[in-house]
């Protein structure tokens, strides 16, 4: 690899980095709910929209399919024809997060829908990561430790808007250059930034 481009790389895991730590920061306001006889109702619904960078109706209608219920949108409020079970709010917003929002690869929330060859994938801005809009899987990071100057046996999971080979490792987001997706490499980490690395690819003896 090039002095020009290892350079070129490590700015962007430092890039990745400032991003990862955006998604630590990341808040959504606590639903603030009141009921109104037979009507339930989100008073800072317009606050949630903003805060997970999405559009209101889409929000909207994902919540009122979650809930069975019909409803409307006034003032930055959300009114509901009746009443969801305890607890189904917070549970729904946070599907909706999970489902739309967060990316699966980094678990950063700063994400943004787009449209590639007619289907929608939602591409994270921090990893560079995508995924088909409405596939689902769980979050999990092993706790694994990885160490500079390791070799550790990976395969790629992702490519990233750059072409870059991606593959998770504890809680570690490896780029890896010149990887394809559905690669199994032994890769040396050759540089960490907190949760970003560069991953060489190495030949097996």
């Amino acid at each position: 690899m090039s002095d020009y481009n290892y350079e070129k790389l490590l700015k962007k895991v430092k890039s990745a980095v400032t991003k990862r730590e955006d998604k630590i920061r990341f808040q959504i306001p606590q639903p603030e709910v009141i009921t109104e006889g037979k009507l339930t109702i989100i008073k800072n619904f317009g606050d949630i929209v903003d805060a997970v960078n999405r559009d209101e109706n889409h929000v909207f209608k994902f919540l009122l399919r979650q809930f069975g219920l019909s409803g409307e949108v006034s003032d930055g409020r959300l009114i509901l024809k009746g009443k969801p079970p305890e607890g189904a709010i917070d549970k729904a917003i946070d599907e909706y997060l999970r489902t739309y929002v967060q990316c699966y690869e980094c678990g950063n929330y700063d994400t943004e829908i787009v449209r590639e060859n007619r289907n929608e994938v939602v591409r994270c801005k921090a990893c560079g990561a995508e995924r088909p809009l409405y596939a689902k899987k769980e979050i999990k990071y092993s706790g694994e430790r990885v160490e500079e100057g390791k070799v550790y046996e990976v395969e790629v999971t992702d490519v990233n808007r750059d072409g870059d080979g991606i593959s998770i490792k504890g809680d570690v987001t490896i780029i890896i250059p010149g990887s394809k997706k559905g690669e199994k490499l032994s890769v040396r980490i050759d540089r960490i930034r907190k949760n970003y690395a560069i991953g060489v690819p190495v030949k097996k003896d």
